[in-house]
């Protein structure tokens, strides 16, 4: 599904656009003129749905040179494992979740909880994954594609949101940051730190982008900014944005 020139959606559950499976978050696919990155991974169940897009947009796996994780949860790493042996791609992460997804350590992406909650089935399995680290505030280099890499936690430790900018707009991939209408998504995990996710939000809204695409539900292809309007409005009030999580 191409949202964008240089964009498509090639996996994406029911929390998104149903074309995978409905535990994957929304997979982003970048067009660096022929190398290609993808966004996040998906839950890993139905990997090859997701390698079944990508093909469908008359793109080979092969030509897709990094996996880039904006987190560890499951729904967005469990797919590493799978996509980046078939894509012959590198995993990369923050720090944290680099570290995390390639030990597999279950615990700390807040596996054995979700699981308990029944977000996913008692089934589900997950894959550790060699992931490399990369740097806060610096930049990758996708074809002619420069992605920029900030840290963005609150939602949990290792949070990365993605910017490239294309013809002058700022692109976001905000990953489990920030979604439609400025609401975050808060868990009664370990991780998850409230004023962590306040400083986040500042920081997009400094950022300004004009596309906001998150990890799930909907995304704005212009005036992406106003999703973050809508919750530091919440914040300078001494509110909490309204939460995804429960809904």
């Amino acid at each position: 599904m191409q949202i964008h020139e240089r964009i498509y959606i090639v996996g994406s559950g029911d929390s998104g656009f149903g074309i995978s499976h409905d535990l994957d978050c929304t997979v982003y696919l970048i067009d660096g003129d022929g190398e290609y990155a993808l966004i996040d991974a998906g839950a890993g169940v139905e990997p090859e749905s997701i390698l079944h897009n990508i093909k469908a947009a008359g793109i080979h796996p092969a030509q897709i040179s990094g996996i880039f994780l904006t987190h560890g949860h499951g729904d967005h790493s469990g797919g590493a494992f799978v996509l980046s042996r078939a894509c012959q791609a590198e995993v990369y992460a923050l720090r944290e979740t680099a570290e995390y997804v390639s030990e597999g350590n279950l615990k700390a992406i807040a596996l054995e909880e979700a699981i308990r909650a029944g977000v996913y089935g008692k089934g589900y399995t997950f894959h550790a994954c060699p992931v490399r680290p990369i740097l806060e505030d610096t930049s990758v280099q996708v074809g002619d594609i420069r992605l920029n890499v900030y840290r963005m936690e609150g939602h949990c430790s290792g949070h990365a949101c993605y910017e490239m900018i294309w013809q002058g707009k700022k692109i976001v991939f905000s990953g489990d940051c920030i979604f439609n209408y400025g609401k975050i998504a808060l868990q009664a995990i370990w991780d998850c730190d409230l004023q962590k996710y306040i400083e986040s939000c500042k920081r997009l809204e400094e950022i300004h982008p004009d596309v906001l695409l998150p990890a799930h539900g909907a995304f704005l292809m212009s005036r992406g900014y106003t999703y973050i309007e809508k919750a530091m409005r919440k914040i300078r009030g001494l509110g909490i944005p309204d939460n995804l999580i429960g809904e």
